[in-house]
């Protein structure tokens, strides 16, 4: 039988943003990865080190006498977790890797999206807005995370990190085809139906968090003043 394999931490958490809001146990985690073993000691380990990071949240529900006394660990992600994971795998990032993605695979000018220039950067990314954002673009359009997951083992941590890069910042880059129609200009028309679904869950979210939205919207006008 082949071993199974051993997921890094940014795939565990990328597996976890693309299953927003769901809370999961390390057994569930393991099926959404195609894995047997998370629901050994070593997984438990790997996820309370996670969540000593501040990268996921850990939640225990007591079931008394039923399980031997041993608590029910759900696992999951929080405004406070996006904006800890953006600013310790992306405000760091390397840029010599190139530039990131986009979440319609188009490369936006180069500058625009300098995710070095500021701090608040991580802010934005974890605001409460863009993570109720998230929660509401996979609740409407879930993905295969298992097969998603699996075509990125054959990859490199720099291409995990790009691709986690479109995922957590799909709220301000949203907001940026928004703003600057012209964007629109270099899309496909396949691309297009993907933003016209998308910006129908943005404008959803807008109506039902205004004072969120406006404060992501004030951190935003605040990291790209120079370009708009």
């Amino acid at each position: 039988m082949p071993k199974a394999v051993n997921y890094t931490d940014e795939e565990i958490l990328l597996a976890l943003i693309w299953t927003m809001p769901k809370k999961l146990t390390k057994g569930q985690i393991g099926r959404l990865l195609r894995i047997k073993s998370a629901g050994q000691k070593h997984w438990r380990e790997r996820f309370e080190k996670l969540g000593e990071k501040g990268l996921l949240s850990i939640e225990k529900l007591d079931a008394g006498d039923l399980f031997h006394g041993s608590p029910i660990l759900k696992y999951y992600l929080s405004e406070a977790n996006l904006e800890t994971i953006w600013d310790k795998y992306f405000i760091n990032y390397d840029e010599r890797h190139g530039l990131v993605n986009d979440p319609f695979l188009t490369p936006f000018s180069a500058g625009i999206w300098n995710i070095t220039s500021s701090a608040d950067f991580s802010k934005l990314v974890g605001s409460k807005f863009n993570y109720q954002f998230l929660c509401a673009k996979n609740e409407a359009n879930p993905t295969k995370s298992s097969e998603s997951i699996e075509s990125l083992s054959n990859g490199n941590k720099a291409k995990t990190w790009k691709v986690m890069d479109a995922v957590l910042s799909i709220g301000w880059k949203t907001e940026a085809y928004r703003r600057k129609p012209v964007l629109m200009e270099t899309l496909t028309s396949q691309q297009r139906k993907t933003y016209k679904v998308i910006t129908s869950i943005y404008e959803a979210e807008i109506k039902t968090h205004p004072a969120d939205y406006k404060r992501f919207t004030t951190l935003f006008e605040k990291n790209f003043k120079y370009y708009l």
